[in-house]
């Protein structure tokens, strides 16, 4: 038990380290490779075009492509083109001319997550006059006392070369504020990474609590519909989330400027992309898991849902090659022994909640128009991966959640928990969801990484390798209740130890699974 309960504190550190992560400005999968002239470079002038190369296909987005030049005049190139969405040729008319160059770009990948970034290189040649000579505090003043002082051409060019240091140390400050560019995109940028989260957690919570109250839950009346509300909490998590997602992408597509939320021409530009129609499938999917849960109920007997009374056969044959008593079923399909329903046993029907089923498919959709699914290997067969991969980690995610809150209800209430009867029900479902999961997920990081050295050289590879290991806590927890507690309660099965220990270890896989969905928000937006 004090394994456990430092096992959880370890992960609970985890989970505050990812929220953390998750809060830093997400890269996109599209990422900047080089630019002509490059950044640090001295080039002869004057320069009609500079070309900047990206890892993959990226459009302009907020302020585009920005130029602050010699003079410390801020330019926009008079032409910006891409022959493939990689290189982009900035063209420029009058031509740039000598001094210290700046750039600034901001584009986003085809998954509409923005980047930006900034370089400079110098122009030998010689700088173009400023339209308007703007003297630093006390210069000026200098400059006209030694010119009534001292008589002699020598003495004016000596002061004009004070001012013309002053006026060029006042230039390179302004180039270094103008190549800044961690605002003021960064705070909308964090605010949609928590968002994203909390969309994500919606998604897993509800579509698992929909799969866990259709096959494995039989209970009293007050468990089921315990279970269907956190389905409609789920609804509303999502419908949050992808509305401040939503607002924080508008706002970086705007180049920081939150007045653009009142813009419909903004909000527009980004409902019309790829991205948007992922908004659009989350926002009509979370309503519907909100609103479409029916609390349909039916009275359970040995001879009712099949379906579960075949997954109960099924666990329980896994662990102990014939069933136990208790869970033995006759040819007829009645218990031989004990009964396996208690009194006033219920069940959920799904077939009255179709709407609720529907929006859970809808927010599982919408990760085929976002993230990995858009800008990383096939179309259809990434996108293909990435429905199994969040899916069957719903089922996984969702039903720990939901069979940690079923059991501790139950704790609160002084009620029989019945573990065992749930552990056997949830198990062959955990199986198949965990199995899905592993698969879809190396098919996904080979896909996404161009090489095993992206696992330890890119912040998607690291965090990857973090999931991986909250992963395994979690299946390690999976592992000894199916391999030591289930059979344990098999003999025993209202040992109040028992049934305690068993409690623990699934709230532990409950929080460990908490934090794979923080890092899993996280990957969903780091640079690959």
């Amino acid at each position: 038990m004090r394994l456990i309960r430092q096992l959880i504190a370890t992960t609970i550190v985890a989970i505050a380290a990812l929220t953390v992560l998750a809060t830093a400005p997400a890269g996109a999968h599209t990422g900047f490779e080089s630019s002509d002239p490059a950044d640090g470079a001295t080039v002869d002038g004057p320069l009609d075009a500079i070309s900047l190369v990206f890892t993959g296909p990226a459009e302009p987005t907020g302020t585009g492509f920005e130029i602050l030049d010699g003079s410390g005049t801020l330019r926009t190139p008079t032409d910006a083109s891409t022959a493939d969405g990689l290189t982009w040729v900035l063209r420029f008319d009058p031509p740039l001319d000598g001094g210290q160059v700046g750039v600034r770009w901001m584009v986003k990948a085809p998954d509409a997550h923005p980047i930006d970034g900034s370089f400079s290189f110098t122009i030998n040649a010689a700088p173009p006059a400023p339209t308007t000579t703007v003297r630093p505090s006390g210069v000026a003043e200098a400059v006209d006392e030694s010119a009534a002082d001292v008589d002699g051409a020598q003495d004016v060019v000596a002061a004009e070369a004070v001012e013309s240091s002053a006026t060029e140390g006042a230039a390179s400050t302004d180039l270094d504020a103008f190549l800044d560019t961690g605002e003021p995109s960064a705070t909308p940028a964090r605010v949609g990474a928590v968002a994203r989260a909390m969309t994500l957690a919606g998604t897993l919570l509800g579509v698992g609590a929909l799969v866990f109250a259709a096959l494995v839950l039989h209970g009293e009346q007050r468990d089921v519909r315990h279970v269907l509300f956190w389905v409609r909490r789920a609804g509303l998590l999502v419908l949050a989330g992808v509305v401040v997602e939503l607002a924080a992408q508008v706002v970086v597509e705007a180049g920081g400027d939150w007045s653009a939320l009142t813009s419909p021409t903004a909000i527009g530009d980004v409902m019309g992309s790829v991205f948007g129609v992922a908004v659009g499938l989350r926002l009509a999917g979370g309503l519907a898991m909100a609103i479409g849960p029916r609390f349909d109920l039916v009275a359970v007997s040995s001879s009712d849902r099949p379906a579960v009374r075949d997954l109960v056969g099924v666990g329980a044959q896994r662990v102990h090659g014939t069933l136990p008593p208790e869970l033995d079923i006759g040819p007829a399909g009645h218990s031989a022994g004990a009964p396996r329903h208690a009194a006033g046993d219920h069940a959920w029907q799904p077939s009255t909640s179709m709407v609720a089923i529907v929006g859970a498919v809808a927010v599982v959709a919408a990760h085929l128009f976002d993230g990995h699914t858009v800008v990383k290997g096939h179309r259809f067969w990434t996108g293909l991966v990435d429905v199994v991969h969040v899916a069957a980690g719903a089922v996984w995610v969702g039903g720990v959640v939901m069979l940690a809150a079923v059991l501790w209800r139950r704790h609160r209430h002084g009620r029989r928990l019945r573990a065992l009867h749930l552990a056997l029900r949830f198990s062959v479902v955990a199986t198949i969801a965990l199995v899905a999961v592993a698969v879809a997920g190396l098919a996904l990081t080979v896909i996404v990484l161009d090489a095993p050295s992206g696992l330890w050289s890119t912040q998607w590879g690291r965090t990857l390798m973090v999931k991986t290991v909250l992963v395994a806590f979690a299946a390690a927890g999976g592992a000894y209740n199916h391999r030591v507690l289930i059979p344990e309660l098999s003999a025993t099965p209202d040992d109040p130890e028992l049934v305690a220990r068993f409690r623990t270890v699934v709230t532990f896989e409950a929080v460990a699974l908490a934090a794979v969905v923080a890092a899993t928000a996280v990957l969903t937006g780091a640079t690959s």
